[in-house]
Order: structure tokens, then sequence, then C-alpha cells
């Protein structure tokens, strides 16, 4: 019995390490199609036809209808990160820091990450979809049979106008956010204004602001390739298209947390180094 028990259980744990290499093997191949469809894209980026007015209709619906949602949730999103911040930094009487430390924190964590999520939940769903509907229903097929590549076709002005737009309603948001931000601290904390924008401006770096830019880009990039691979990749009718989108909004906020998770670690260490360096040095 004892034999046997012991038995089962190596079985188990072959199976479930079995398992885990061929989750992990189809997620290393998952991600390879994705960077091999990125690069695609971005070989014919400059590639003819380049469909001026899809782009500019793309733009108009990625970004212009946007506006409202984002400046709706950077307000409120300002006004409640204030909020927070007065409550924690007041039990240190650290208010001073009200101004500065709400703005850095919109800057390179709030602000990028907030807006990927909205385009990936409002834009990279409906392009999934729109995709996947033209793959199930032979849209695509007809393109080549015109003699046309659909990349530079159909999915190229949609990549740039998603990319483009992340990282232009992310500057937007931004500002909205600040405006959020100091008008609760004004208006229910009676935090006075000129003091507020004071310490804003003194605590807030380039950096800051270079380092929210940089991921509102790389955020875009990744909405704008799983979006348009998932319904580029579509199958099985309508079900598939589902799947689709499913997978496009699944897919796109894991990966948004995962590469900030990564930026923020990569940041952390070089900190670190550099001051043991110059520690040392000194």
């Amino acid at each position: 019995m004892e034999e046997r028990a012991i038995n089962l259980w190596s079985l188990g744990i072959f199976h479930l390490l079995g398992r885990i290499f061929i989750n992990l093997g189809l997620l290393i191949e998952g991600i390879g199609a994705r960077a091999i469809f990125l690069w695609q894209v971005v070989l014919k980026l400059a590639k003819r036809p380049f469909e001026v007015r899809e782009l500019m209709l793309q733009l108009y619906l990625v970004g212009v209808r946007s506006l409202g949602i984002v400046a709706v949730s950077g307000f409120f999103v300002g006004g409640i990160i204030v909020i927070q911040f007065n409550y924690a930094l007041g039990l240190f009487g650290a208010r001073v820091y009200l101004g500065g430390v709400t703005t850095s924190g919109l800057l390179r964590e709030v602000g990028p990450v907030l807006v990927a999520i909205m385009i990936a939940g409002r834009i990279g769903a409906f392009i999934a979809a729109e995709m996947g509907t033209m793959k199930v229903t032979e849209q695509i097929d007809a393109v080549r049979c015109l003699g046309l590549d659909p990349i530079p076709v159909l999915l190229v002005p949609r990549f740039l106008a998603v990319v483009t737009m992340v990282f232009l309603l992310t500057i937007f948001g931004l500002i909205i956010g600040l405006v959020g931000g100091a008008g609760t601290a004004w208006l229910l904390l009676g935090v006075n204004l000129s003091y507020y924008l004071t310490n804003l401006l003194k605590l807030t770096t380039v950096s800051a602001l270079l380092l929210g830019m940089v991921k509102s880009f790389i955020f875009g990039i990744l909405v704008a390739t799983i979006s348009c691979y998932e319904g580029y990749c579509a199958s099985a009718g309508a079900e598939g298209v589902g799947r689709a989108v499913n997978r496009t909004l699944v897919y796109s906020s894991i990966s948004i947390f995962l590469v900030d998770y990564i930026i923020a670690a990569i940041i952390s260490i070089t900190f670190t180094l550099a001051k043991s360096i110059i520690f040392t040095i000194g």
C-alpha cells in the first residue's frame, strides 16, 4: 500500500510538472507569435499603399471619441489620490508634500496605466471584434484577392492610431488629473491652491514626467499589438470573435501591469546600484 501511494504521489508530481511545462511552452509560443506579428507590422509601417484616410478615421475613433471618458476618469482619479494621500501624509505631519507626492504618483504610475487600461477596454476590444469579424467573414481574404497586403491596408492605420492616441491621451489625462487633484485639495481639504502648486513644482521631477511618457508609449504598443493580433488571427465564427475580444482585454491588462512591474523593478535596481557605487566611491 505504501509503495502504491508513493507511486501515485510520484505520478501526480510528474503530471503537475508536465502541465506546468506545457503551459509555459504555450506562453512562450504566444509571446513569440505576437512579437513576430509586431515586427511584421513595424516593417510595413511605411509600405504603400498607406491609407491616410483610414488613419485619420482611426485617430478620430481612438482619440477624439475617448476624450470624454479620459477626462471624467482622470479628474476623479486625481481627486481620489489627493484625498488618500492627504490622510496618509497627515498621520506623519507631512501634508506639506501633498501636491508633489500626488503629482509624482499620477505621472509615474496612475496616469499611464489608467489611460492604457481604458483604451484597451474601449478601443482594443472594438478593434479585435472588427478585425475578427472581417477575418471570419473572409473580408481579409477578399483584400488579398485584390492583390493588396492586409497588414498595411487594415492593421497599420489602427496600430498607429492606438499608439499615438494612448500617448496623447495620457498627456491629456494627466493634465485633467492634476486639475482634479488641485481642485479637490482646495475645495474639500482646505489646502491653499498657490501653496499646493508651489510644492508640486518643487517635488515633481522631469524624470517622473519622462518615465510616464515612456510607459504610455510602451503600453500603446502593447494594446495595439494584442488587439490587432487577436482580431487578425480570430477563427471559428462568432464564438471565435468573442474569444478574441476576451483575450484582448485579459492579455492587454496583464501585459500592462506586468511591464509596469518590470519597469519599476529595473528602475529600483538601477537606483540601488547607483547609490551603492556612489557610496563606495565616496
